[in-house]
């Protein structure tokens, strides 16, 4: 669903060129909020014989993207690059021993904006996107359920998100974003992650 929305987008983007307004590049500090799924880690442990598992996980933490965008008229444009999506970290207890896990993933982004000026300084807009991200995934615990995962995968998420943007001085931007992606990781592999991120930064209009 997010391929036939994406994808026709960009190839009016493209076909738009001559309403330019010009290239920037935008960095931003990001506060992620992860909700993991840990029945998979719960899974595994009690496979390797776990009894009287308890666990928590814990999604929430700072991180940063980068990107590189292009403005064709005030209501639109097109931005890509690296977007850390943050990491959950799993811990577990169970009779006769403990657990620790993390799920992290980051990787490329590509999105169009919608934008609409609603001042003579101060743009909202919506966004929609992919997220091209590596997830790495590891579980480990002692005896009595030992156990050693470590895996590593790369897969499409879907990216929808929101914004402002608000011209402070000639060509830069005070720029606040809201984002979410979809179910990072697999299931029967790794266990499913939702991210929403707060991020704040600047934006540089070339």
């Amino acid at each position: 669903m997010i391929l036939k929305i994406t994808l026709p987008l960009l190839l009016v983007a493209v076909s738009s060129s001559v309403l330019a307004d010009g290239p920037y590049i935008l960095g931003e500090v990001t506060h992620s909020n992860l909700s993991l799924e840990k029945g998979t880690f719960n899974n595994d442990l009690t496979a390797a014989g776990a009894t009287g598992l308890t666990s928590r996980e814990d999604g929430s933490g700072n991180q940063w993207r980068l990107q590189a965008g292009y403005k064709f008229n005030p209501y639109f444009a097109i931005e890509a690059g690296y977007i850390d999506l943050g990491q959950a970290d799993y811990k577990a207890s169970f009779a006769g021993g403990t657990a620790k896990g993390s799920e992290k993933a980051g990787g490329i982004d590509l999105a169009v904006l919608g934008m609409i000026p609603v001042m003579d300084k101060l743009s909202v807009f919506g966004k929609a996107g992919l997220v091209l991200a590596k997830v790495e995934t590891r579980l480990n615990s002692g005896a009595p359920a030992a156990t050693n995962i470590k895996d590593s995968s790369t897969e499409v998420r879907p990216l929808l998100g929101a914004g402002a943007a608000y011209n402070v001085w000639k060509n830069v931007d005070l720029r606040f974003d809201y984002d979410h992606v979809f179910d990072i990781g697999k299931s029967g592999k790794s266990g499913k992650m939702s991210d929403d991120m707060l991020s704040a930064g600047i934006s540089y209009n070339f």
